[in-house]
């Protein structure tokens, strides 16, 4: 090797060893300080994908893990009321067995039943108020259909005396006459569409004013303040030219939908022969027309049906102040019952953007009602009578179904994918709602044709009751005791998943630790190895410093 001043190999040499022995070092000091041997994706760009995907993999596991924990407990609290209602059922049993001893006299077979009929109160009180995180467990899941408008109950429009109040274009029943062009002419009249955005316009009552450039053709509709005239909304659609026929006037009609308010203009065109009916002139002569939208618009925000039972509602307009509720369904005996219930509504608060709440609390169903609009009247009725008027597509008008009352299945993840799960069915043992049980139906259907005796009635009448009874309960006990033993079975289930679970959380640690983890005696050894070459090549690089001072010999 030459000897040279300008380039000292030997000084590189050792500057590029020092780099790497920092470097090292570093790393070592990175991953002792962190505890993890992947800091970042250029450690180990395959150990982290890995790493990250068997952390998935565990979350997925110990969410599960908890998942699991729920679902016991959840189990545990329907089968601790269905003990509390096996125990009333055997009481029951012991009582209907009472009823049929034929010294008895009927005031004291009605005793026996005052307490059959309390017991009964108690298996459905009990079923009602098991639940957990406000699922019903042993009460059924219901629902509502309300088919009081082909849409949600959320977005139920209801409408009153919506019309024109005074506006210059007139309605439908009395358009008004615009010439254009030559010989030619066009009437214009409106009527109430569906609004594309129901939830907030609904057609407002107030005043709309039409507008349009000379010659742009375009026709915007403006929904105007009317204390201050500012516009507070606005949609703009063009017209098309009519065209005239070579012979004769040409009669044509168009409808032009500005369906973000839910108004509908509707022209009838008189075209002269040879003449073009000009979409900008029609949109131009209609420039400071107004429509005055004089009515009620309001929407169902939310309806409750507590403890309502199965069966179809319908609203009914009892005076010019009071609606009526009407609940019919058929009974377990196949009677059919009728209750209802008149509310008079006159005096309600509904001012514009508020919310009336409407309680049918016999029956068990509450309306939540929300007011777009100001009422001159300051009262709610005009706007919830119209609830009886209001029709869907299948011609059904103001009516409400109550559904269900049926079981559920409730699924709960038991793997950290989601085709891993295990189902859990909810029960219906209420008497009086519907259960797909026919000893729990049968029985609510015995008591209660139990209670249609009286002291009046034969001896032979009530024993043939309480062995109607007796037979009933005792297939509900049958039926508790299976569904007690289906939970029992599954929370030992879930108890042999959860220990499977964790036991495979943790191997999945444990592997995904051997990937990302430090291992301390290791990385110690490689901090000492790099600390010695660090301080190895620092004394190298002095000394391959110091080599060019060889070159000052030969120059003296």
């Amino acid at each position: 090797m030459p000897t040279v001043i300008n380039t000292n190999l030997a000084s590189l040499f050792a500057q590029n060893s020092l780099t790497n022995a920092q470097n090292n070092l570093a790393q070592s000091v990175q991953r002792l300080s962190s505890g993890l041997r992947i800091n970042s994706a250029k450690d180990d760009a395959a150990g982290l994908a890995i790493a990250q995907l068997m952390q998935s993999n565990i979350n997925g596991v110990n969410q599960s893990i908890r998942n699991l924990s729920n679902a016991t407990n959840l189990i545990q609290t329907a089968d601790t009321s269905l003990a509390t209602i096996q125990d009333v059922l055997l009481r029951m049993k012991q009582l209907s067995v009472q009823g049929y001893d034929g010294s008895l006299s009927a005031a004291q077979m009605v005793n026996v039943r005052t307490e059959i009929s309390d017991l009964r109160d108690e298996i459905n009180s009990t079923a009602s108020r098991t639940v957990f995180n406000n699922i019903n467990l042993l009460s059924g899941n219901r629902g509502v259909d309300a088919s009081l408008g082909d849409v949600s109950k959320n977005q139920l429009l209801i409408t009153t005396a919506v019309g024109d109040n005074g506006g210059d274009v007139g309605d439908a029943s009395s358009p008004t006459n615009y010439s254009f062009g030559t010989a030619s002419d066009f009437d214009l009249s409106w009527e109430a569409s569906a609004p594309v955005n129901s939830d907030l316009y609904q057609l407002l009552q107030g005043d709309y004013e039409l507008h349009s450039a000379e010659g742009s053709g375009v026709l915007t509709l403006a929904r105007v303040d009317t204390a201050t005239g500012d516009w507070l909304d606005s949609q703009s659609l063009s017209i098309a030219d009519f065209e005239g026929s070579n012979s004769g006037t040409t009669t044509s009609s168009r409808t032009v939908n500005f369906d973000k308010f839910g108004l509908q203009l509707n022209f009838t065109t008189n075209v002269a022969q040879g003449e073009t009916g000009s979409g900008a002139q029609i949109a131009f002569a209609l420039t400071g027309e107004t429509i005055s939208i004089d009515g009620q618009s309001a929407r169902i925000t939310n309806i409750d049906i507590g403890d309502a039972g199965s069966g179809l509602y319908t609203f009914s307009q009892s005076a010019n102040s009071e609606l009526t509720l009407t609940h019919v369904y058929t009974d377990d005996l196949g009677n059919d019952i009728t209750n209802e219930q008149t509310l008079t509504l006159a005096d309600e608060s509904f001012g514009k953007g508020e919310t009336a709440k409407i309680n049918f609390g016999q029956l068990g169903i509450s309306l939540e009602i929300y007011n777009h609009q100001l009422n001159t009247a300051d009262e709610i009725a005009d706007a919830i009578i119209a609830l009886e008027n209001v029709t869907d597509g299948s011609g059904d008008t103001g009516q409400l179904y109550i559904t269900g009352g049926g079981e559920s299945t409730l699924k709960f993840q038991s793997g950290p994918d989601s085709s891993s799960f295990i189902a859990i069915k909810t029960l219906n043992i209420n008497t009086e709602s519907g259960s797909s049980d026919t000893s729990i139906k049968g029985l609510g259907s015995a008591i209660n044709a139990l209670e249609t005796l009286s002291t009046g009635s034969d001896i032979s009448a009530w024993q043939s009751a309480y062995s109607d009874l007796d037979t009933y309960i005792t297939g509900a006990l049958n039926y508790i005791s299976q569904e007690r033993a289906v939970y029992g079975s599954q929370m030992n289930r879930l108890g042999y998943l959860s220990t499977n679970l964790t036991a495979q959380s943790t191997n999945l640690q444990a592997s995904r630790s051997s990937i990302i983890d430090t291992d301390f005696a290791a990385e110690t050894a490689k901090l000492t190895r790099g600390q010695i070459m660090q301080q190895a090549a620092t004394a190298m690089l002095a000394q391959a410093n110091q080599m060019p001072n060889v070159v000052l010999s030969l120059l003296k």
